[in-house]
């Protein structure tokens, strides 16, 4: 046995352990008991190290073309994962302990996405923040238009600390963004451990509940992007834990000051986020007023916090960010449409599992399917578990009622229009769900004592699965790893070579340029060539109505005149393969997930043979061509 790290010595424990938990007391703000740490962390850490050294050799693979890259993925994540699960569900480890373990869990995963590519970005939210992050840089000024998301630059919460970053070190914005969201995903953790145990009083639940937060499909990408989103999550925890901070008695007031500091910085960071915290916030007043109706006293009331956040959200969405209702109705328009047209027998069910023309392995959707069922029955144990408890710790009420919409949004995924608002919602309702498992998961191993290891690597494997599966279902199987260089098929990663051409642009056209381009390089010549292109529904006109025509006629013209548009970037990459998004262009072009053959080649270069149009430049994969003639 050794001793605690000095950075974790000497610091007082404020809370009572639930009873029956003897595996770490619950405790104040970081506020780590000197009691001894097991050596075994040291082993966990060097496993779960090698297994982020696999995922980034199987990146490697990917981009190498070898069939081996996916069997490394799955051996590295195992490796990241098995351990970690394996302590946690354990009696053994004390407080200070789980704490390391599920911070070394939640930097693990984020380094399992950095290795994706550490250099360029990956992800399309990635490239509209990037945009912003060079337009505060180059303009020095805010809300400048994002021709990728103008919602984005209204929320420049992200923006301005990266951007700060970057002019403090000088590091280019890609890497500084690492920075923030890899700090992010830390202050996520944290803020999950200590809200977890301040809600349950058990130090057991709060480290499981880090571990299956894990389980949350976007943990591994999404939310580990370069994106608001992944900065204003770790914000929100933040504040609930704060909140719950405050109800304790003694507390200091003070804390109401950073909570509310903290509400206002996650109201102008990202929308969504600050919906979810306002709604919470005024849930959470509702049941204390309840509460306080029948007997209850002492309790802190949120109901000033919460009327804070929707003034400050109020006053943003007036003032700022006048954009996001017409950008969220369009997701909520969707989902609408997608479910009257499967309940009007309009169009089909969605195909699981499928992304382009690729389907995932049967053990992988094997692997999700289960995960979902130990989800569910995890949920109603823990339901169970929480309800019998309820007078014991009243607090846990709150992640239960968040946990019970999971099972609810499922269906949406079977929905095409409506998939997205249902995988949206996952790591919000996670929130709630992972404390409600963890419970499930800490009882589960209680009731199973008599067996010593053999019930802890029960509940271990149990709660792995749970993790593995949600990665299964989180990323398309076809995009899951980097893309094979040289390209096979038409790209889902921009190339290298596509860089170049952004870059050209930028230096040799000037910045601001309107351009038409398929979906990939638009990001990439908003992003690395700081160009203009179209963004159709501000410009009346979309490029494919530009590029998907077989020749250069009145309609065309008329769609170039009407978008302004001086430049066009060809791709003949199309040729070679149907996009795994299904579309080239946009979601609204024709026969959008549902091609059938690749576009032509002889419709991609069709401004070879215009007259008036003229090539500038040309790498053999992509040709940028003035065409401000015409107009």
């Amino acid at each position: 046995m050794t001793r605690a790290p000095r950075l974790l010595r000497g610091f007082r424990r404020s809370a009572p352990a639930t009873a029956g938990d003897t595996s770490g007391q619950a405790a104040g703000p970081l506020s780590i008991p000197p009691a001894p740490i097991s050596r075994l962390l040291g082993a966990v850490a060097l496993v779960m190290a090698a297994g982020v050294l696999l995922v980034a050799l199987a990146d490697a693979a990917a981009r190498r073309g070898e069939s081996s890259s996916h069997t490394l993925f799955w051996v590295g994540l195992v490796l990241v994962v098995a351990p970690p699960a394996a302590r946690l569900c354990s009696p053994s480890p004390g407080r200070s302990e789980r704490l390391w373990l599920a911070v070394m869990f939640g930097l693990g995963m984020y380094l399992a996405k950095v290795t994706y590519n550490p250099v360029h970005l990956s992800f399309s939210d990635e490239f509209v923040h990037v945009r912003s992050v060079q337009d505060d840089l180059l303009n020095g000024r805010l809300f400048s238009f994002n021709p990728l998301l103008p919602e984005a630059a209204r929320y420049p919460g992200l923006g301005d600390i990266t951007g700060g970053l970057v002019r403090l070190t000088g590091l280019p914005v890609s890497t500084a963004g690492l920075l923030v969201i890899g700090s992010a995903r830390l202050v996520l953790v944290l803020a999950i451990f200590l809200l977890a145990e301040r809600l349950s009083g058990s130090a057991r639940v709060a480290g499981l509940a880090c571990l299956l937060y894990g389980a949350n499909p976007n943990f591994l990408y999404w939310s580990a992007q370069f994106s608001y989103e992944s900065l204003a999550l770790p914000l929100v925890v933040f504040t609930l834990y704060l909140i719950a901070r405050r109800s304790a008695p003694g507390s200091s007031p003070r804390i109401s000051l950073l909570a509310a500091a903290s509400i206002l910085a996650v109201v102008i960071t990202h929308h969504l986020s600050s919906y979810f915290l306002a709604t919470v916030l005024v849930v959470w007043s509702v049941v204390v007023l309840w509460r306080r109706r029948r007997g209850a006293v002492g309790e802190y009331s949120p109901h000033r916090l919460a009327a804070l956040a929707l003034i400050a959200i109020g006053v943003w969405l007036s003032a700022v960010a006048t954009v996001t209702g017409q950008y969220l109705g369009s997701i909520a328009s969707s989902t609408g449409q997608g479910l009257f047209n499967v309940i009007t027998g309009a169009s089909a069910t969605r195909t699981l599992f499928k992304s382009g023309t690729q389907v995932a392995p049967a053990w992988e959707r094997a692997l999700s399917i289960a995960a979902v069922l130990l989800t569910l029955a995890g949920l109603a144990f823990g339901a169970y578990v929480i309800w019998r408890r309820r007078r014991e710790r009243a607090l846990m009420f709150a992640p239960l009622v968040l946990a019970v919409a999971y099972p609810l949004l499922l269906p949406l995924r079977f929905i095409g229009g409506a998939a997205e608002t249902a995988n949206r919602s996952t790591e919000f309702l996670f929130l709630g769900l992972a404390a409600v498992l963890a419970t499930s998961a800490v009882t589960l191993r209680a009731r199973g004592r008599r067996h010593g290891w053999a019930a802890t690597a029960g509940v271990a494997v149990l709660a792995a699965i749970v993790v593995l599966g949600g990665v299964a279902v989180s990323w398309q199987y076809s995009e899951r790893l980097p893309e094979t260089s040289p390209v096979r098929g038409a790209p889902y990663e921009l190339s290298a070579q596509a860089i170049s051409a952004d870059q050209w642009a930028a230096q040799n056209l000037g910045r601001g340029r309107r351009f038409a381009s398929d979906f990939l390089n638009h990001l990439g010549l908003a992003a690395y060539g700081e160009e203009r292109p179209l963004y159709a529904p501000l410009d009346g006109v979309s490029a494919w109505q530009i590029m998907l025509p077989s020749h250069v006629e009145a309609a065309v013209g008329a769609a170039l005149r009407e978008g302004g548009v001086e430049y066009v970037l060809a791709e003949r990459s199309l040729s070679e393969g149907i996009p795994a998004s299904g579309f080239y262009y946009d979601k609204g072009e024709p026969e959008a997930g549902r091609q059938k053959r690749p576009m032509p080649l002889a419709v991609i270069g069709k401004f070879d043979h215009t007259v008036g149009a003229s090539r500038l430049y040309d790498n053999g994969k992509e040709q940028i061509y003035s065409v401000g003639a015409l107009r």
